[in-house]
């Protein structure tokens, strides 16, 4: 069923792009950096620190054919901190930089526009990171991928110049590919888990006029109903995850742009508390039309 999707997905977009409309394209490029730096005769206990994080949240949308609708979202983000620190004889130093941010998040909706109270689609999602650290001994480019193939039932609630609120639900199938783990023989190995459950996905966005400030939101619960590792597994994989992501973002002047960033997520297979991070930059920001 998952390699059946994925086939229908690649053919539906190849047939497809050489008779359809021209894309409908939208990018946001941000970037911010914050540094602070104290002199070494300076009384308080503070130290330098820099951090940077360069961003991007680009879409691509096309009516593909009167009866098909494609949405492809790419968000992109990276960032390192930069510590200073003292040793033991109290001379300053640079640590190695940390990294604070990494995302790579690619999705694409196929929707078919029956004109219905909802449409069927089918979606595509793959998420990553550019750098893996959790093995010491060896650093992972792109590593793990997280599948998701995605069928069920879409509707729009709210469409209109400033506002779109988008909901879907439907059956789904994760993959997870976990590159050269190391295994208790001494050798890595690929390492893939399979589940499969129901997921909704609610989308919200906002432009607010005349000012160029926008908010979006993504609402992801998935729950799961098998797992291909069970057996070796707790009970931990078949409670909900949840993903609540919201950005706001604002142009001040020219170039200059402010971003509050905020997500919420819940995996108890991971960890069984509630996960958030905030993020608040002021830097460069650059739209593509």
């Amino acid at each position: 069923m998952k390699h059946a999707v994925t086939l229908v997905l690649a053919f539906m977009l190849l047939a497809t792009m050489v008779y359809a409309e021209a894309w409908k394209l939208d990018s946001d490029i941000n970037m911010s950096l914050t540094q602070s730096a104290y002199s070494d005769s300076w009384a308080g206990t503070e130290l330098s620190n820099i951090t940077w994080l360069a961003s991007s949240n680009s879409t691509a949308e096309k009516q593909l054919k009167p009866w098909l609708k494609n949405n492809t979202t790419l968000k992109l983000a990276f960032g390192q901190t930069h510590l200073q620190k003292t040793d033991a004889l109290g001379d300053k130093y640079w640590n190695k930089p940390e990294k604070s941010t990494d995302k790579i998040d690619l999705e694409s909706v196929f929707r078919f526009t029956t004109q219905a109270w909802v449409d069927p689609f089918l979606a595509g999602r793959l998420e990553s990171q550019f750098i893996d650290l959790s093995d010491p001994s060896l650093t992972r480019i792109v590593n793990p991928l997280l599948l998701t193939e995605t069928a069920g039932v879409i509707r729009t609630f709210v469409e209109n110049d400033n506002s779109l609120l988008t909901t879907r639900l439907g059956a789904a199938f994760r993959e997870r590919l976990d590159r050269e783990v190391m295994q208790s023989s001494g050798e890595r190995e690929l390492e893939s888990t399979v589940d499969g459950g129901l997921e909704m996905v609610s989308e919200f966005k906002h432009a607010f006029t005349p000012t160029e400030a926008n908010f979006k939101s993504r609402l992801q619960v998935y729950q799961a109903l098998f797992n291909s590792k069970s057996d070796d597994l707790n009970e931990d994989w078949k409670s909900p995850d949840m993903v609540w992501e919201n950005v706001f973002t604002t142009k001040l002047w020219g170039l200059l742009s402010a971003n509050l960033s905020f997500e919420a997520r819940y995996e108890k297979e991971a960890v069984h508390k509630l996960q958030w991070k905030q993020i608040l930059g002021l830097g460069i920001s650059y739209s593509l039309l």
